[in-house]
């Protein structure tokens, strides 16, 4: 199942993984190809570099720290500038980098939307400020003018080597696309070429996706994010994609540069997760419901719809607990139908069983909601009356014993009552002292002539 996780794990989990994160960096095959390109066989000093940027990527991540503040930024963007690394090959080493990191939290169940959409974000700054810093540097090597001049070359050297890779004059007309380009679309260059990017559009992709990708590409700023295309057979595919605009030396924007990369089978593998998630969670919400379910009929009398003896046990150790610790009476009644075997007898267990639940209900109604009333069993109930005098306890008992006698039960004839004992906690008991003599009370009740109310002070 999939975990979600906050700012302050994610970038503990960044670091104790750093060389497992960036080792799969280095090893995808976009970035060895970049590196064999270039003939660049990184030294462990190099390697060393590299580590050291991504520490500085957790940084930023952790808004402890700019890209301008990472002391290595310099170093890193020197190695790749010393073998004539292009602004897109640039580009294509950060995308790689980001799928990495995004790579092992799914992998592992452990991403939050939020995260997600931070990671896009940092990414995509982090990248621009990179580019500018590259150019800066290469600036002190060639004029602006050659290396413009030089572009298409270089383009073809980054085309060749990228995942999706497409270019579009100032208007978003395409002017180039690579051969990855065509096998993912399906279409050839020819029906490619000269024509806008809409011919991949998928109709799912709202306008103000464009909208938003447009009016940040006009500002000359690089934009990222996923968009979902159609091939050529109608099938979409979903890719990851930055887009930059090339500026001339008067900073005017020449050309568009879009790299992709193809994230179909990830996406889909998210959805499933979600769908997982979803079923799983739905499946929890059952197995809690049927836990609570499980535990109230554990809990309760089905009969009477009372707790049952297990329970009223439970909230007995509590509230005698309770009692003890906070100095508070305890009063407990334990009453028992009288002549309720004569009555099965002569009537039947239907109707001595509809009298039980008639007189669980009279109980019901003539205590308060922090009592506790619980069919002890067979005919005999037990009653918990926290913070209750022995006095008050009593006063109950024979409001109980009057409701009962009074009440007109229609499936017999002539009244039925019932025998109680009462009795209250003191310093010196445990609950088997004052059970006792609650059960004594009653059973004093009931060879005294039945109908009667008997405290602990009459033993």
């Amino acid at each position: 199942m999939k975990r979600v996780i906050q700012l302050k794990e994610f970038s503990y989990i960044l670091r104790i993984n750093k060389s497992k994160i960036v080792d799969h960096w280095l090893d995808d095959e976009e970035v060895k190809n970049i590196l064999g390109t270039h003939q660049m066989n990184l030294s462990d000093e190099q390697k060393k570099v590299f580590y050291e940027l991504f520490e500085c990527v957790i940084g930023i991540m952790q808004w402890e720290l700019t890209i301008a503040e990472c002391p290595v930024r310099v170093k890193f963007l020197q190695i790749l500038s010393k073998v004539s690394v292009t602004t897109a090959e640039l580009f294509t080493l950060f995308i790689s980098l980001k799928n990495s990191v995004s790579y092992y939290f799914y992998k592992e169940g452990m991403l939050s939307f939020g995260l997600s959409s931070d990671i896009e974000k940092t990414f995509l700054k982090l990248t621009n400020e990179l580019y500018l810093a590259y150019e800066q540097i290469n600036d002190n090597k060639i004029n602006f003018k050659d290396e413009h001049s030089n572009l298409l070359n270089e383009y073809k050297k980054a085309v060749d080597l990228s995942n999706i890779v497409s270019k579009t004059n100032p208007k978003g007309i395409i002017t180039y696309v690579n051969d990855r380009f065509c096998e993912v679309s399906g279409y050839t260059r020819a029906e490619l070429i000269g024509k806008p990017h809409s011919i991949v559009r998928h109709p799912t992709m709202p306008s103000s996706a464009f909208k938003e990708l447009w009016d940040t590409i006009k500002e000359k700023k690089a934009w990222n994010g996923l968009i979902t295309n159609m091939k050529k057979d109608g099938r979409k595919y979903v890719v990851d994609s930055t887009v930059v605009p090339i500026l001339d030396i008067d900073g005017d924007i020449v050309e568009y540069i879009a790299i992709r990369h193809d994230v179909t089978e990830f996406e889909q593998t998210k959805e499933q997760l979600s769908t997982l998630n979803k079923a799983m969670k739905h499946k929890v919400d059952e197995l809690y419901t049927m836990t609570q379910t499980l535990e109230e009929q554990a809990s309760i009398d089905v009969l009477t719809g009372t707790f049952n003896r297990m329970k009223f046990e439970e909230f007995f150790d509590l509230e005698f607990q309770k009692a003890k610790m906070q100095r508070n009476k305890l009063s407990i009644i334990l009453l028992d139908i009288d002549k309720f075997k004569s009555i099965n007898d002569t009537y039947g267990h239907d109707v001595g069983d509809e009298i039980l639940k008639d007189i669980a209900k009279i109980i019901s109604k003539n205590v308060r909601s922090t009592d506790t009333l619980s069919r002890w069993g067979g005919e005999e109930f037990a009653i918990l009356l926290p913070g209750t005098t022995f006095e008050s306890a009593k006063i109950v008992a024979n409001n109980l014993k009057n409701a009962i006698a009074e009440h007109t039960f229609n499936s017999v004839k002539g009244s039925i009552t019932a025998s109680f004992g009462v009795a209250v906690c003191s310093d010196e008991d445990n609950q088997e002292k004052l059970f006792k003599r609650v059960d004594k009370a009653l059973y004093k009740a009931k060879n005294s002539g039945r109908n009667l109310v008997v405290g602990e002070d009459e033993l």
